[in-house]
Parts: C-alpha cells; sequence; structure tokens
C-alpha cells in the first residue's frame, strides 16, 4: 500500500452499554431506541465534519481530523442524548489518535483496534483515551479529564495510561460553551442573520453558516482579526468583489468591523465541491469545460483588481442545476497579505494566508506575494488532480522542482503545462491568455512553427469542438461528450468526413450532423488567429556573460533564487529598457526594495561605463533549512495529512534540537512507521 494512503487520523469507536440484556428485556423497544440514538448519533458526525466508515449494528466507526474535533461530535451526542432522558440509551466510546490504512470501504490498523477497546473500558455516556491523544485535545477539554490509572486493553501486550470524560464533565463543558455563542450575537447584533452552526473544521478557522431570520437563506460569515489600517483594506477589496456582481460568484451580503474583527457575511453556495470527485477523471472534454468556466470568471476577477488566492477543488461547487461552477471562498487574502506584508511581521495565521501546499505557486512561498499567475497555477494544479485522480505530492517532481506531465495527452499537456510554471516571468499571465490555449491545435514539440500563411491553410475549415458539442447536446444528450471526447479543441478540415460518419452511426441525424459542423466552423480571421504560432519562451541564462553586473545584487537582495528568477529577457532589458526590466522583476513577485536596488545598480553601470565596477559577492548559500517558520508544518500535513497542524503546533515552540526529538517521540506514540520517521528527519534536517 502506497505512502499516500496512510494518515494520522482521530479514531472514534462507539458501542450501546449491555446492549444485549436490553435486546433480551424487549427486543422491540430495544432496537426501536437503538435505531433512533444511532440516527441521532450520524446526524452529529455530519455536523461536526466526520467521516462514517461504517456502521457496527448498535454502534459505528468514525474518523476526525483530529481529537479536539471528535471529542465535541462525542461531548454534543451526549448532550442530546442526555436530553431525551430514557429515550435514549447509553453509549460508550473510544478515541484514539493513531495511523490509519485505507482498504476499499474500511480502514485498518493498530489505532482501529486501540479505539474499540477503549470504548469498553469508557464511562456510559462518556469517553476514554491514552495519554497520547491527551496531549493533543484542546486545554479545556485536558482540565476536565480524569485520569484511570493504568488500564489493561484486551490484546495489548501491556497496560496503558488512560483518561476519560465522563457525562458530567461533557455536560459540563457543553455549560461552558452555551456562554461562547454571546459574543457571536453580540458580532450579528442589527443584521437579519442568526448563527446556525460552524462550517470550518477547526475553532481557529472561524468561518460560520449563518441564517437568515425572514428569508429562507442561508449565508457564510468569515470572522477576521484586524486592525483599523486593516479594515480599512478589507472594506475596499469587499467593495470591489460587491461591485463584480458575478453570477459565478458568492454575493457579498456584508462587510462590517466589531470588536477587533472583520464580518465578511457571503452568500452560502450549498452542494459537494469538485474536491475527491472522480468526474473529470481522463475526461479531456470535461476538463476543457472546468477550464473554460473558471478562466471566464477570473479574467473578470482579476480585470477588477482582485485575486482569489485559495483556488483549489474544494472550492469549486458545481450548480445544482445544468450549468457553470461556483468559485467559492473568497477570504479578502489580497487585503490581507499586503497588510502583513507591510508590517514585516505577523506570521500568518491559517492555511489560507500561509498558502496551501502544492496548489500555491513558488513566488508566493519564498515572497508571500499574491498576482493574478497565483490564480493560474493554483487552477493548473486543480486541473492535473482532477484529470489524474492523484494526489498533487505524487504528481510534483521536488528534486526536479516542476509538474510530472508525462503520460497525459499531447493537448492535455498543452492546456495546462503553460499554468504549471514555477517561474512566474514564463507563466502565462492572463486569463485571457490561457483561454486561447485552449483553442489552440495541439503542435508536437518536435515540430517548428510554419509561417502564418500555411498555418492559415492547415487550420482553414477546421470545426471547433466546443461549439459543435453545443449544438447537438441540446438534441441528443450527453452522448456527444463521448463521441467527441477523443477529438481535439480544433478538428482538422480532414478529419471531419470521418466524424461526421462516427456521429450518424452512432445514431445522429445526418442532417443535425452537417448543420452542426457548419455552425461550428472557424471563420477565416479566426483561423488566422489561432493559427499563430506563440512566441517561443526565451531560456533562462543564469551563469552566462554579461550578466555579473546585475545578478549578483539581486542575489544579494533575495538570496540564491535569484539564479531560477533571473532570465534572458531580463538580462537583455538590463542595459537599455530598465522600465521593461522593473516590469519583469515585478511579474517574477521580486520584492519591491529588490527591483529598487537592482535598477540603482543599472543606472550605476550605464551612467559610468569607463568606471570599473568592483564585484558583489554573492552570499555564501546554507542547505540547512529555516528553523522556525510553516516549513515544518506544511511537511508534517503533507505526510500525515491534516493532523500534522495540531502536532507541530505542540513542538513549535521548543528549540530546533528538541523540536525533533519531541516531534519523532510523539509520531512514534501514534504508531508511525520507522521508515516514515526517517523520511521526515531527513527533510527537517536538509539531508
Amino acid at each position: 500500500m502506497s505512502s499516500r494512503e496512510r494518515q494520522l487520523k482521530a479514531i472514534v469507536f462507539s458501542d450501546v452499554v449491555d446492549s444485549s440484556v436490553k435486546i433480551f428485556a424487549d427486543e422491540l423497544i430495544a432496537i426501536q431506541r437503538i435505531k433512533e440514538d444511532l440516527s441521532l448519533i450520524r446526524d452529529e458526525l455530519q455536523r461536526y465534519g466526520g467521516s462514517l466508515v461504517k456502521s457496527l449494528g448498535d454502534g459505528l466507526l468514525a474518523t476526525f481530523d483530529g481529537p479536539t474535533q471528535a471529542l465535541e461530535f462525542v461531548q454534543s451526542c451526549v448532550q442530546k442524548l442526555s436530553a431525551r432522558g430514557r429515550q435514549s440509551l447509553g453509549h460508550r466510546f473510544g478515541l484514539h489518535t493513531g495511523e490509519i490504512y485505507a482498504d476499499g470501504d474500511d480502514i485498518l490498523g493498530q489505532g482501529v483496534h486501540l479505539a474499540s477497546r477503549l470504548q469498553t473500558v469508557s464511562p456510559a455516556n462518556g469517553v476514554a483515551f491514552v495519554r497520547s491523544t491527551y496531549d493533543l485535545i484542546d486545554p479545556r477539554f485536558r482540565r476536565l479529564a480524569q485520569p484511570m490509572g493504568e488500564v489493561e486493553l484486551k490484546g495489548l501486550p501491556e497496560p496503558m495510561q488512560a483518561f476519560c470524560l465522563g457525562p458530567d464533565q461533557l455536560l459540563d463543558f457543553a455549560q461552558s460553551r452555551a456562554q461562547e455563542p454571546v459574543q457571536l450575537e453580540m458580532l450579528l447584533a442589527d443584521t437579519p442573520f442568526e448563527l446556525v452552526r460552524p462550517i470550518g473544521r477547526s475553532p481557529a478557522q472561524q468561518t460560520l453558516l449563518l441564517q437568515e431570520r425572514q428569508r429562507e437563506r442561508q449565508a457564510v460569515m468569515k470572522l477576521i482579526p484586524a486592525g483599523p489600517a486593516l479594515v480599512e483594506a478589507l472594506q475596499v477589496e469587499a467593495a470591489c468583489l460587491d461591485r463584480l456582481r458575478h453570477p459565478r460568484l458568492p454575493r457579498v451580503l456584508d462587510g462590517y468591523a466589531r470588536s477587533g474583527l472583520f464580518c465578511f457575511i457571503q452568500e452560502y453556495i450549498p452542494g459537494p465541491s469538485l474536491h475527491g470527485s472522480l468526474d473529470l477523471l481522463r475526461r479531456k472534454q470535461r476538463l476543457a469545460e472546468l477550464l473554460r468556466q473558471v478562466l471566464q470568471v477570473l479574467e473578470q476577477v482579476h480585470a477588477a483588481g482582485l485575486v482569489h488566492g485559495d483556488l483549489h477543488p474544494a472550492n469549486l461547487i458545481p450548480a445544482q442545476e445544468a450549468g457553470p461552477l461556483f468559485l467559492v471562498d473568497f477570504s479578502l487574502l489580497k487585503a490581507r497579505l499586503e497588510a502583513s506584508s507591510g508590517q514585516h511581521s505577523a506570521p500568518f495565521s491559517g492555511v489560507s494566508e500561509a498558502g496551501r501546499p502544492f496548489f500555491s505557486a513558488p513566488e508566493r512561498a519564498r515572497f508571500g506575494r499574491l498576482t493574478p499567475a497565483s490564480d493560474l497555477y493554483a487552477l493548473g494544479v486543480s486541473a492535473l488532480t482532477l484529470y489524474t485522480g492523484q494526489d498533487p505530492a505524487s504528481l510534483y517532481d521536488e528534486a526536479q522542482g516542476c509538474w510530472v506531465l508525462q503520460g497525459l495527452e499531447p493537448e492535455v499537456a498543452g492546456w495546462l503545462a503553460p499554468l504549471l510554471e514555477d517561474l512566474p516571468a514564463r507563466r502565462v499571465q492572463q486569463a485571457a491568455d490561457a483561454l486561447r490555449l485552449l483553442d489552440q491545435s495541439p503542435m508536437s514539440p518536435s515540430s517548428s512553427p510554419v509561417p502564418l500563411a500555411a498555418g492559415q491553410a492547415s487550420v482553414a475549415g477546421a470545426v471547433s469542438k466546443q461549439v459543435l458539442h453545443q449544438q447537438l447536446v441540446s438534441t441528443y444528450g450527453p452522448m456527444v461528450e463521448l463521441l467527441l471526447d477523443s477529438q481535439p479543441s480544433l478538428i482538422p478540415a480532414l478529419q471531419l468526413p470521418g466524424l461526421q460518419e462516427r456521429l450518424v452511426s452512432a445514431g445522429l441525424a445526418r442532417n443535425d450532423v452537417e448543420e452542426a459542423c457548419r455552425a461550428a466552423q472557424l471563420q477565416p480571421e479566426r483561423a488566422a488567429v489561432v493559427a499563430e504560432p506563440p512566441a517561443p519562451i526565451q531560456p533562462a541564462v543564469a551563469g552566462s556573460a554579461g550578466q555579473g553586473d546585475y545578478l549578483p545584487v539581486l542575489r544579494l537582495a533575495i538570496g540564491p533564487i535569484a539564479d531560477l528568477i533571473w532570465t534572458a529577457e531580463m538580462e537583455q532589458a538590463a542595459p537599455t529598457q530598465p522600465q521593461r526590466l522593473s516590469e519583469l522583476l515585478r511579474q517574477a513577485a521580486v520584492p519591491e526594495s529588490a527591483v529598487q536596488s537592482l535598477l540603482e545598480q543599472v543606472a550605476q553601470v550605464e551612467g559610468g561605463p569607463g568606471v570599473p565596477m568592483e564585484p558583489v559577492a554573492a552570499p555564501e548559500t546554507s542547505t540547512e533549512p529555516e528553523p522556525d517558520g510553516v516549513d515544518g508544518e506544511q511537511l508534517l500535513l503533507r505526510l500525515i495529512g491534516p493532523i500534522g497542524s495540531t502536532v507541530w503546533q505542540e513542538v513549535a515552540h521548543l528549540p530546533r534540537a528538541q523540536r525533533l526529538s519531541a516531534l519523532e517521540t510523539t509520531l512514534r506514540g501514534y504508531g508511525l512507521d520507522a521508515l516514515t520517521l526517517a523520511d521526515l528527519r531527513r527533510q527537517l534536517q536538509g539531508g
């Protein structure tokens, strides 16, 4: 089993107390109460973002991203069961944080076995867990947990130190939490909304689902910590998004500052996202339509001076009825990142601000800069993962620093490669340019560009697959997509007779096919635009003669990454076109201070050609990774899943040597194998 199928999860195992005795005493009543209780528990499971693995007669097996989330689920279940009084039975819950292995629709691993054993020693309407889980839970739960001492569990070689939360502790916790919505009610005062429930899987995300009191309409509220300066920037960006009023974006309903928070309220778009969807798996036509729909939205978003900044499959929601999908979860990241950059502070507060591993463009991780090209990069990664059905970690070659596109159809690779360039200067910059790529015929990498006249001849009479699909699908339905799936975006005239015969033999009327082909045929002026070959990308010339006056200055300002950013076009522009050089550097997301430093160096060279300049020594680089920051956290997220963030927070405050040792001890307690631990140690040490 591959390593990407192995994750750390919080595992919950539940069972009814003395179910056999109750069924023997009154079978019909006991079975009915068990069904009612399990229905209630499943509802709470969905509310708290858990995943139901399977039902187990009178209990269930479920997983969560973290133990605090799992305990909040258990606490809510106990509260609801207790409120029903004698109508409900007693339930025991076992909780363990450990490694699991996916096996079809089931999960395996020592953590699953331990969770099932822990529920046998749990108090009725309570939950039991061991020391390693106790160390990770929210301090509010930790203060209420009762030690159980060394407990012998069936099937385990030695006793384990266990803790529990009984019904008294869980209900006390519920009462203390009941005071929390008071602040939320204050935040929602003088608005038409009331709180329904949190949406985020962690309280730190502060994303809430609201219900409008007088209408059947729901909304999403994001609570963003903000001082006066940031509030003004957030209000400006929210107003820009509101004026955009795009039908495929959630509407802005309100935005205001209160109690040190910016409350940003948007329309709620229901429905499952594309996260985990197989609808685009190896479906070229659907992939092209996805790219087209998102690029059309981004084209207008970027034209309004906005950037999404957190584009990935979970933020793409297909319409409930036929139609384009929605792009959701605008979090006003541009204002937040610019404010953080201006204050030179402040570690990022969440995954959206810090950037999502693999989906964030490299310049964002290097400089914290957010540009339209960053959205295009994230779209390329999203499309690649949806088309291949693979995790992004398995598609990125870290040694080469590039995405692996081998095995893709040439046309698909031609769509995605310009979006996935690591170097911003080489990546497609505008959504409109990416849209044009979708309409170009695939070219063999070895073929040389043809003159314009020849290109016009090659596409004369060509047919647009998109238009052809639109002409036929309303009459013949989804089968048209299957019949056209293997065709390129521009179908050459020579292939049309064979395609027409294939469509007719599949049951389409010949008159309909011929009329649709005529409607989809490219006009001569459009053919000229499509046939025009794109300008070849000049390779980078880091290290070539003549750049010694400028590149070392850039290295001093931004470090060794300058060698990757510096291109032949920058080298050519430096002596005679300082404005063009400035534009190229900013497109590559180089900080303004570094751009100014380099421009001053260019001015000195041009102003005094006879004065020899002292060479600027490049700084020595170190392979030792930065000891602090988010790199360790992102590494854990990639290796062991969402719970890696919680694990990292537990050790981040320790000195570097102690932190690595503490990490290994903690993860070894969760059952991680020696190979995974060795890989973690190697990457954290920069080996």
